[in-house]
């Protein structure tokens, strides 16, 4: 299977990751600026192919040791081109994919930790969580909790007549 992602028709002239296997157990990954440039070994796929399948038989402490090695040979520009490969398959949006599985309330329990400060900051973060933040109505629960707790906030709430919007639930259920 050959597999080669490119820019046609596009003027960038970032690397590109060009795939091919010669069985259908492997996959080589190659990473050039350009598709048509042969390696400058000449040895090096089936010499690489040979290295990834030791690899494949090895435990995961082995793999872990020879990759940290491998990573302490390599210069630092190389460093950035494995983090930029790396990123989008570390990056996790848990509240995100609860909301879209419908779990919304798991989501709201977790975000309900947050104070004032970082429900503000969380409500940027994506749509996911500004829906959940303002589905789940954490901020009238924050207020809620902070009128319960602080007798500025009750004296502030009763004032400005928040009462009877914030304790609703509760007031209905009586």
């Amino acid at each position: 299977m050959d597999t080669t992602v490119s820019n046609s028709g596009n003027e960038d002239h970032s690397p590109m990751l060009t795939s091919s296997s010669s069985s259908s157990s492997s996959c080589l990954v190659t990473y050039s600026s350009n598709p048509t440039q042969k390696f400058s070994t000449p040895d090096y796929e089936p010499t690489s192919e040979h290295f990834l399948e030791t690899f494949s038989t090895w435990d995961d402490r082995e793999q872990l040791v020879f990759v940290e090695n491998l990573l302490k040979h390599m210069h630092s520009h190389q460093h950035g081109q494995i983090n930029t490969f790396l990123l989008p398959m570390l990056q996790r949006d848990f509240v995100g994919q609860l909301a879209t599985r419908g779990l919304e309330h798991i989501a709201e329990k977790i975000l309900g930790y947050l104070d004032d400060r970082s429900l503000v900051s969380t409500e940027l973060v994506c749509r996911e969580w500004y829906h959940v933040i303002s589905a789940g109505m954490l901020w009238k629960k924050l207020i809620e909790g902070k009128v319960q707790s602080d007798t500025l906030w009750q004296g502030l709430a009763n004032r400005r007549g928040w009462t009877k919007y914030l304790f609703r639930q509760i007031l209905t259920s009586n």
